[in-house]
């Protein structure tokens, strides 16, 4: 379920969406990111991976504002997730991550989606199909350079360095690999993938380079190459040990207050008695559950915010139920339909990430995925993603 899109600084929620759960999505914040992400790259373009639905956030919506922000091309999934897209950025280029899979070589054509070829057999397969349709078929070719997931490992990519007749037929438009340890910068497993990428595509066809993910757009210029495959940084999420300044969390989940009532001390509270109330207390019961993708585990030690005052769980969390103690906030401020705030800018998803021991996407996802969303609207001028003059042909091949 989604509303019309309202101011983000003002806007209450409106009607159906306030009696429920709502997760906001701040399309302002997501192109003030990717503007921060720009001025920092050294590279052509930052380009956006909007996969999984925009990591449950909404990839249309994401799409459009990023768009009109000057951003042409998007990174997906698959042919599915692509077909999904094209009808809102009708002259974006987009790539599908997964490869080819068990879909027709021709149905990427067909839709003017470019498949991120997986490995030795996915080039054979595209390129027999291009020669047989006499048409060169525009591909991506990733390069496993040390996270063992896609890509042509080093005895493929020798193989396509020693028969390079096996791309007729493709315009390889860019050369792709990702960091196994993108969030620790420090790490020396880095160096090596960062030399192995630059080894392999000196012997490779020419195209643009795409290692640098989110995180390495926040390091030197070195680690850039053509082409930044921005996910999580567009969304405000930290996903390195090294902090990435300039960014703003494009979320905010609340849910409304659905009962109010007073317990006595030495009561317990939640399934199985999984909370003891050590005092008189008075407990909130708010419209939010592990149905919404909240983890039960963050109710234990954690807390949520009504106005400025924080607010902590009891008593653990339902499907759609979650109990907070409000018994210390000032008379009068909360009651039935007060929202609280799980999270936001004030209150981000990585400290209770790290304190479960997930990722912050996973956490984001996961909420995303399954919560009615508002959108907020973009404001501000069209800024077209700048290219570097010496890669004029570079920015030509990817944005065509």
């Amino acid at each position: 379920m989604t509303c019309a899109w309202a101011p983000w600084e003002t806007g209450p929620i409106p009607a159906p969406l306030a009696s429920g759960p709502v997760l906001e999505v701040n399309l302002q914040a997501i192109v003030d990111n990717h503007r921060t992400l720009r001025r920092r790259f050294t590279g052509t373009a930052v380009t956006a991976v909007i996969k999984s639905d925009a990591y449950g956030l909404g990839a249309q919506p994401v799409a459009q504002a990023l768009a009109k922000a000057g951003c042409g091309t998007f990174w997906v999934n698959d042919l599915i997730e692509a077909l999904a897209l094209r009808p809102a950025v009708p002259k974006a280029t987009i790539y599908a991550l997964q490869g080819l899979g068990v879909d027709a070589v021709e149905g990427f054509r067909a839709a003017g989606v470019i498949p991120v070829l997986a490995g030795l057999a996915e080039v054979e397969r595209a390129a027999e199909a291009a020669r047989h349709a006499g048409a060169a078929l525009p591909v991506a070719i990733q390069l496993d350079t040390g996270l063992g997931r896609l890509g042509l490992p080093a005895g493929e990519v020798e193989r396509l360095i020693a028969a390079p007749e096996l791309t007729d037929g493709l315009d390889i438009r860019c050369w792709v690999s990702h960091l196994a340890a993108f969030d620790r910068p420090e790490d020396p497993l880095n160096d090596r993938q960062r030399a192995l990428f630059e080894a392999w595509t000196a012997r490779l066809p020419p195209a643009a380079l795409s290692l640098a993910a989110s995180a390495c757009v926040f390091r030197g210029p070195g680690w850039h190459f053509d082409l930044a495959r921005a996910g999580s940084a567009h969304f405000g999420v930290q996903t390195s040990a090294r902090w990435q300044p300039g960014l703003t969390a494009a979320y905010r989940l609340t849910a409304p207050v659905l009962r109010i009532v007073e317990l006595p001390a030495g009561r317990t509270v939640g399934y199985r008695g999984v909370g003891r109330l050590v005092r008189p207390t008075r407990v909130a019961t708010i419209d939010l559950g592990y149905a919404n993708g909240l983890p039960p585990a963050v109710t234990r030690g954690g807390a949520a915010r009504i106005g400025t005052h924080a607010v902590p769980f009891v008593g653990g969390a339902s499907m759609s139920l979650t109990m907070l103690d409000v018994t210390d906030l000032p008379e009068g401020l909360v009651q039935v339909g007060t929202r609280c705030v799980v999270f936001d800018t004030d209150a981000p998803i990585e400290p209770v990430a790290d304190r479960l021991g997930v990722a912050p996407n996973a956490l984001l996802t996961q909420i995303a995925g399954t919560t009615p969303k508002l959108y907020r609207a973009t404001t501000g001028p069209v800024v077209p993603d700048r290219c570097q003059p010496d890669r004029a042909a570079t920015a030509a091949a990817v944005s065509s």
